[in-house]
Formats: C-alpha cells, structure tokens, sequence
C-alpha cells in the first residue's frame, strides 16, 4: 500500500503512531528470548507537531483497557511492518496487561531468524525502544483563548499494533507524530515510512 502523504490535522486519523522516550524494552531471558517492557505510558505530557501546530497530548490511565477486555488481535510488529510480525495475542505468545504506570507487555520471540537477530539486537542495545498503532475512539481537548488546540487526553483507544523500534523518540519537542495515516493499516513499505518520518523531523 502506498504512503499517504494527507496533510496532517487536529482531526484524528483513522491509523496513529506514538513513540515514547519513556517506554521500556528489556532482554530477560536468553534462553527463551523472552522481553518485556512498557509499550505506552500513561500521563506523560508528548508534544505533538501537525501542520496546524503544536499541542500536547496525554494517555488517559485505562485507555487501553477496552481493547484488552474486548481480546481483540494485536500483533507485535518491528519498525511497524505488518512482514516483519514476531508475536500476537491471539497465539499466546504476546501479553498486555496495564497497570499504573502504563501498557505493560511481554513475549517470548520465535525460534526464526527474525526472532532470533531481533532478541539479540535488544540485547546488544540496536533496538531502544517502544512504539504503538492504535486508531483513537475517545479524546478529552483543551483551546486557548484563540481557539488553537491546546492539549488532547486520549481516553479510550483501539489498540491495533505494538512495535519494538531503533527509532523510540523524535528530540524534545517533536517526540511524536500525529495523523501520519488516513487508513487502518500502516504501509507495507518500511523505507517509505521511514522517508515520511525523516521528512517531517525536518
């Protein structure tokens, strides 16, 4: 699927990336290649750049929760591409769960190559960190007095994806992406995306 290049906007998109320079990815267990971590956490302020600007935005505590309960399909991804799938859910293989802090997970990768280069690229420090697909269901906003966005509380989400990344966090103020899709599915092109997030760090 080609990457849309759509302008981005307040208005969600139907298909959101999110990267966080607090996510937690760790190498627990050699043997079974087993990881663990934190994919999102909750109530940490991210700035968000769109076309229109910049606003904040947090992660409610329970915004995952709908998804959980519902035992819907999330897929454990690297660098969001859909070929490059290590675990999900509904194998048994990947498991989520939120607490306080965040969406916790945790998976045993497959004895494949891809399972095994990547266990060993978290383990050698490559792989830093945590990213996450969702599609947003509920949001909580805030203006100023000139009617520019000024903050967005994602309150419920649907959570579609969970992705171990070289690439955890864009620098400081640009530590996230907002509306990079206008479909439900990310691209099956991983260097098209990573031009499309080159281009928007600037």
């Amino acid at each position: 699927m080609p990457l849309l290049l759509d302008q981005d906007g307040e208005t969600p998109a139907e298909f959101e990336l999110r990267w966080a320079t607090d996510a937690e990815l760790r190498a627990v267990d050699d043997q079974t290649r087993r990881l663990t971590g934190y994919a999102a956490t909750f109530n940490t302020p991210t700035k968000i750049r769109s076309w229109s600007g910049e606003f904040d935005e947090v992660i409610d505590v329970g915004a995952f929760g709908e998804t959980l309960r519902s035992g819907a399909d999330v897929r454990l991804l690297v660098e969001h591409d859909p070929r490059s799938l290590l675990a999900r859910t509904s194998a048994g293989n990947l498991t989520l769960g939120e607490d306080a802090k965040g969406l916790r997970y945790e998976v045993t990768l497959p004895d494949t190559q891809l399972g095994r280069d990547t266990y060993e690229q978290v383990r050698v420090g490559n792989y830093k960190g945590m990213s996450f697909g969702f599609r947003p269901m509920k949001t909580r906003t805030q203006y100023d007095d000139k009617g520019k966005l000024r903050s967005v509380a994602l309150q419920t989400v649907e959570l579609r994806e969970i992705t171990i990344t070289s690439m955890p966090a864009y620098p400081k103020t640009s530590v996230a992406m907002r509306s990079l899709f206008t479909r439900s599915e990310a691209p099956a092109d991983p260097l098209a995306l990573r031009l499309r997030l080159a281009k928007l760090r600037g």
